[in-house]
């Protein structure tokens, strides 16, 4: 299975393996950020793809990055695996 850079949910970059997920098996998941999944499981299951770009751009605002950077980091969201 391919390893991504980013999580494949919010479009976290994935730089360091504290940043990453967990399988099931405890394993570092490959595709998926630590706040967005947890042992096999997403850590909200119901979100829509618009609820997570609202919440990437509000966590962006929030680390001090100007509005329109977090409107450009959320507007491929939508492309990645999770979504599709």
């Amino acid at each position: 299975m391919k390893e991504y850079k980013k999580c494949q949910s919010c479009a976290m970059p994935l730089k360091k393996a504290e940043d990453r997920g967990v399988e099931k098996n405890l394993e570092k998941s490959l595709m998926y950020c630590k706040h967005c999944y947890h042992e096999g499981e997403f850590t909200q299951k119901n979100i829509t793809v618009d609820e997570m770009k609202q919440r990437v751009r509000e966590k962006c605002i929030e680390m001090g990055l100007p509005k329109f950077l977090g409107g450009m980091y959320v507007r491929n969201i939508h492309k990645l695996e999770r979504w599709k």
